[in-house]
């Protein structure tokens, strides 16, 4: 009786899976168009610009991707720079204040129905902070501590 339940046990889960009904998607279903959020260095761009606010921490309401945030504004307008989680972190955190100059330079993307400059350099107070590499990915401060050696002073 032992070898029956072996072989009939699977063969009826198998038919009991197959009877579950499959449902097509319908064609009214909307579909939302996708960002990719590459970071793709041949679109860069450099901003000059006062900063008018510094975010280090969003809150939920704020509706900001995560990570510190600089607003600058710049001739064609306020632009919301994302600098990731650990710009403002560390030694050699970026320290910026409304009303610094600062120039930086990234990419411009669509993240939450939202402008967002993807913030990779920043210059401020004479020195150049590496915020992400040339792929987009965020600088930890450790690394950062490295790039900043073969860099520093402006």
């Amino acid at each position: 009786m032992k070898w029956q339940f072996r072989v009939l046990g699977p063969l009826v889960l198998a038919l009991g899976m197959s009877a579950v009904p499959l449902h097509a998607q319908t064609s009214d279903v909307k579909t939302k168009t996708v960002t990719h959020l590459r970071y793709d260095i041949r679109n860069e761009v450099t901003l000059s610009g006062t900063v008018s606010n510094v975010v280090k921490s969003p809150t939920r309401e704020m509706n900001l991707v995560p990570g510190s945030h600089v607003f600058v504004g710049t001739k064609a307008g306020a632009v919301d720079a994302s600098l990731g989680f650990f710009a403002m972190q560390g030694k050699g955190a970026l320290s910026v204040q409304p009303g610094e100059h600062v120039q930086i330079t990234g990419v411009m993307k669509t993240v939450k129905d939202k402008q967002v400059f993807i913030a990779r350099l920043v210059q401020a107070n004479g020195h150049e902070y590496a915020i992400r590499n040339e792929h987009g990915f965020v600088y930890r401060p450790a690394a950062r501590a490295k790039s900043e050696a073969k860099g520093g002073q402006l």
